[in-house]
């Protein structure tokens, strides 16, 4: 039962499962047993989509109302002008931090638990920002709303200069990228801390300016520097 008939039983072909050129090899861990870079940018990568998605729900007429005439419709879209405003400054900003991210994990040669964690505290505050995104959108002149706002942009900021700091002192960096490309990307990230933190003091007096503020980061940080223009980050 299960022979081939008229093929003596040495000669039998071997399971599909167990031919050599079906065996698919596995990518290495790194060298301390964390986490490889391709995982760990695949579940960024998630986060990220997933955080950017759920901006739209800021931007939606209010449940249970019926706009009887066009000019009633009309108004209630323009009054939504807010909450698209802050729906594009974060989706912007979700888009530089992916970006960064991005160039980050293409130009290091390993990934230690240190890297992991603070990826993973990186990417909490990034889920955080649609609910700061939708509060501003909903309250825009409200001084609370844009310092929380400001609180959760400086949070990402400090994160993110706490691991470029650590890459670079732990020798991370693959041996392409030069130490001015490692040192600009710092002094570009320290320039967006200090940004976001004077924006988030400003709207505790003036959410419009802060706001101005989180519009001109977001435009400085559209400019490549450091290690994303690096020529080898893919």
């Amino acid at each position: 039962m299960g022979l081939i008939r008229g093929a003596p039983p040495s000669r039998l072909p071997p399971p599909a499962a167990l031919r050599p050129e079906r065996l698919v090899p596995v990518a290495p861990e790194s060298e301390n047993g964390s986490v490889s870079k391709d995982r760990l940018e695949a579940f960024s990568d998630g986060v990220f989509g997933f955080a950017a998605t759920l901006l739209i729900l800021g931007i939606a007429l209010p449940a249970g109302h019926r706009y009887v005439t066009e000019h009633d419709l009309r108004v209630a879209l323009f009054a939504l002008w807010p909450n698209a405003l802050a729906y594009a400054l974060s989706f912007t900003m979700i888009g530089i931090v992916w970006q960064n991210h991005h160039v980050l994990s293409r130009t290091i040669a390993r990934v230690d638990r240190v890297t992991v964690l603070l990826n993973l505290i990186l990417l909490g505050i990034t889920a955080f920002i649609p609910f700061a995104t939708g509060l501003l959108g909903s309250y825009p002149w409200s001084r609370s709303a844009a310092c929380l706002y400001g609180l959760t942009l400086t949070a990402s900021a400090t994160i993110f200069n706490l691991l470029m700091m650590h890459l670079a002192r732990s020798n991370a960096f693959l041996p392409a990228i030069s130490q001015r490309a490692i040192h600009d990307t710092a002094v570009s990230y320290r320039v967006a801390w200090l940004t976001y933190a004077v924006g988030t003091m400003i709207a505790l007096a003036s959410p419009g300016i802060s706001f101005a503020f989180y519009v001109g980061i977001a435009i400085f940080h559209l400019i490549p520097r450091g290690v994303d223009s690096d020529a080898i980050a893919p």
